[in-house]
């Protein structure tokens, strides 16, 4: 009787395990890629972008695990060189894109531009993982410390949102990908009421607030949503 207990025990060990493996494989991987505004590091803990993301994917009884693959100070090409370790080597089913912040400073939009698509297509040519091209959300100009540098430019986030953000919309309609267009999501709440902008976003000019990235992933999380509803015709078999 006791080999029979312990042949049942050994029985239900191996199919709990089975069953773990199993559900583990069916768990969808989201990669976020991006720069400080993706990792969030001076928010509290549990009110990153990610982790909103994270709580309303599995509100909807998504099968997904979020992965935070920003770098403070990044660029687009900085994720470039970058891609395999904090994006390719996950295996994605998603990767959301978003860079633009630092890059207004440091590069030209051709430049910028430039260094976006190389991502697109490496992530294109390495993996069968969905894209999702998102924009950065905006400056405040008053508290930025390059305002004065991008005063006679029309404005710093006037100038980000005509040549940066406008740079990922084009790449989205060349390569057919999704947009969420997280700029104008903002600009549009800020001039409904103009005193969200200091609520939304921190005193630096950039950051986004603990309540900012609520926004941000509530405006976010349906499209990965729909990402992940869609057939999984292009993931590896």
């Amino acid at each position: 009787m006791d080999g029979i207990k312990n042949a049942l025990k050994l029985t239900m060990i191996l199919l709990l395990s089975a069953s773990t493996v199993h559900a583990a494989g069916n768990t969808n991987v989201v990669v976020m890629l991006g720069d400080s505004t993706t990792l969030c590091n001076g928010n509290k803990p549990g009110a990153k972008l990610t982790d909103y993301v994270q709580t309303y994917l599995t509100q909807e009884h998504l099968q997904a695990r979020i992965v935070n693959s920003g770098v403070g100070g990044d660029t687009a090409k900085g994720g470039f060189g970058r891609l395999q370790s904090a994006v390719l080597g996950h295996d994605p089913a998603v990767v959301t894109i978003s860079f633009g912040l630092n890059d207004t400073g440091v590069f030209t939009p051709d430049e910028y531009r430039e260094w976006m698509e190389q991502i697109v297509q490496s992530i294109q040519t390495n993996s069968r993982a969905k894209i999702l091209l998102i924009t950065s959300t905006p400056f405040n100009n008053e508290r930025h410390m390059w305002k004065d540098k991008f005063r006679a430019k029309g404005g710093l986030d006037e100038y980000m949102d005509a040549n940066i953000c406008a740079a990922v919309r084009a790449l989205a309609k060349k390569y057919n990908l999704p947009l969420c267009d997280l700029h104008g999501h903002f600009t549009a709440q800020f001039k409904k009421d103009s005193q969200l902008i200091d609520e939304l976003i921190s005193p630096d000019g950039v950051h986004l607030t603990d309540q900012g990235n609520d926004v941000a992933a509530k405006y976010v999380a349906p499209y990965i949503e729909g990402l992940l509803a869609k057939p999984d015709n292009n993931r590896k078999k």
